[in-house]
This record gives structure tokens, sequence and C-alpha cells, in this order.
């Protein structure tokens, strides 16, 4: 096997301070990290953070790359209730400026919902969600520094979410001009099949088919629930219905493209453990130079 290009970490949290989240990011021998910069099931705004400063010089001396947040579950930019998507484009803003004042590279946001008013009406609906969020947080007075880049995720296509394929993932990235997120319980449960080595090399052969250089970001969460079910639901790699020789396959066919786990936390020794096997996974416990 080649060796790995692909920077692997996990969603941590931040209840205990940056510093905390800087430690255990050490810890788990992260390479990537994600976290929540305010709650994921309120619209209060992100507050500024007195360890913006430990945070942003943490990783840095981490060498942790990319740096994600995770915006607010409530946004849903293709909403058709014009009130709702006039907040989430503005709570979008606000995520995106304070997510460039903690040094932070990417703001994944869900796809979200056309509401019963079809596909093509709500991904017109998102992409000018995504171009007015970006504009906006280029003028808010608090963006005095650099702006997070907004990544779109795929859903498990339940109901009237958007963008569970990747041609519908390919589309926004070309017309919003944004990159994109892919979840793979996500993508297992909306139908696509991580089942075997086969299965992974393909997934990975179709999503760049689809949506070209332009994938940012792997979600990498084993899956809960059976395939095309279309029911969320993740569990720790290697103890749900994707298989374990998909995943080398999926990482061979996106190599460089880092991947956060977002699988439940058990003890501090299993965490670690999934890190170490999932770096294995993806190639071997050293990461070949990128060099970039």
């Amino acid at each position: 096997m080649p060796a790995r290009t692909n920077n692997i970490g996990r969603h941590l949290p931040t209840s205990g301070g940056l510093g905390k989240t800087i430690d255990a990011a050490r810890e788990l021998g992260c390479e990537t990290v994600q976290i929540f910069l305010s709650s994921p099931q309120g619209w209060a705004d992100p507050v500024p953070r007195k360890d913006a400063q430990t945070f942003a010089a943490g990783t840095r001396e981490l060498g942790i790359a990319p740096v994600v947040a995770h915006a607010k579950y409530l946004i849903n930019l293709a909403s058709p209730n014009d009130e709702l998507r006039d907040l989430s484009i503005y709570a979008l803003a606000r995520e995106l400026v304070a997510a460039g004042a903690l040094g932070v590279d990417l703001v994944v946001v869900h796809a979200g919902s056309h509401g019963g008013s079809g596909d093509e009406k709500g991904m017109d609906r998102l992409v000018d969600g995504l171009e007015r969020a970006r504009t906006q947080a280029a003028v808010l007075e608090r963006a005095s520094g650099p702006v997070a880049e907004p990544v779109v995720e795929n859903s498990v296509g339940a109901g009237t979410q958007l963008c569970s394929t990747f041609d519908s993932l390919g589309e926004v990235a070309r017309r919003a001009g944004v990159r994109v997120c892919v979840d793979t319980a996500h993508a297992f449960v909306a139908g696509y099949d991580l089942s075997s080595a086969e299965g992974g090399r393909s997934v990975a052969a179709g999503l760049v088919a689809c949506v070209g250089d332009a994938v940012a970001l792997l979600h990498l969460n084993d899956a809960k629930n059976e395939r095309g079910s279309q029911r969320d639901g993740h569990r720790k790699v290697g103890e749900g219905r994707i298989a374990l020789d998909a995943w080398p396959e999926l990482f061979g066919g996106l190599p460089g493209v880092p991947a956060v786990m977002e699988t439940p936390y058990q003890t501090p020794e299993a965490d670690v453990e999934e890190v170490r096997l999932v770096k294995k996974l993806a190639g071997g416990l050293r990461k070949a130079p990128m060099g970039r």
C-alpha cells in the first residue's frame, strides 16, 4: 500500500476550553480537528473566545490541517421560508467570521431541505444562500481578518433533503464555487456501496467523476443503519456496516483528502486506537509529505 497522504483526526469538544481541545488533539494524535463554534442546536451567535490565540497557536504547533468547524444544525439555506432562510444566511455568515478569528479553515454546513418545493428550486436557493452568506461575512464589522471557507455536506436523502447524490454535490460545487464534505455514513445509507473493497474503489471513482477536485473533507463515520435506509447514525470505524476493506480503497481513490471522524466517544484508550486504526487503513501511521 502506498504511503499515506490523508490527514486523520476527529471532532473534539470545546466545553472545557480550547486549551483542553488542543491537549486532546495531541493525545489522540490528530492531524486535523473539527469543533463547534457555538451550540449547534440554537441560533445564538458565536461569541469571541478568550482562548482563541491558544487554540490558533496550538493547531499551528501540532501542524493540524485543515482546522474545521461544523455549522449549526438549524441552518437551512434551501428553505422556502424566507424568514428561516434569511436567519440561516446570517447565522452562516457569523460562523464564517468567528471561524476565521480562530484560524479555522473550513466550516461544514448541511445542504438543507427544499421543504417540498422540489430539488430544482431548493438547489437554486442553496446556491444563492451560499453566495449571500459569503458576501455578508466579508462585510461584517467583525470581519477584520480572514473568513473561513464554507463546504457543503451530503445528506442521507430522507424526505426533502438536498445533496444525497454525488451528482448534486457536483452541481452545488460548480454553481456556487464551493467545495464539499462527504460523510461516509450518509453516503452509505443514501445507497452508495461501501460493503467491500471493490465498493470503496467504485465510490471514490464516482465521487471524483462528479465532483472532481472540489472534495475538501471526509466525515469518516461507520454506519449504524443498513445501506439505502436513509437513516442517519454513526458507529466507530469497524463497528458498523461499512466493510473494513472498503476504507483503504476509498482513501486510495481520494489522495490528500483529510478525514475527520464524528464517531461516538468511548474511553480515551479506545478513541486513540480508533485514530490509529484509521491511519493504518489510510496507508500507515506516517503521512507522506504532500509538497505544500
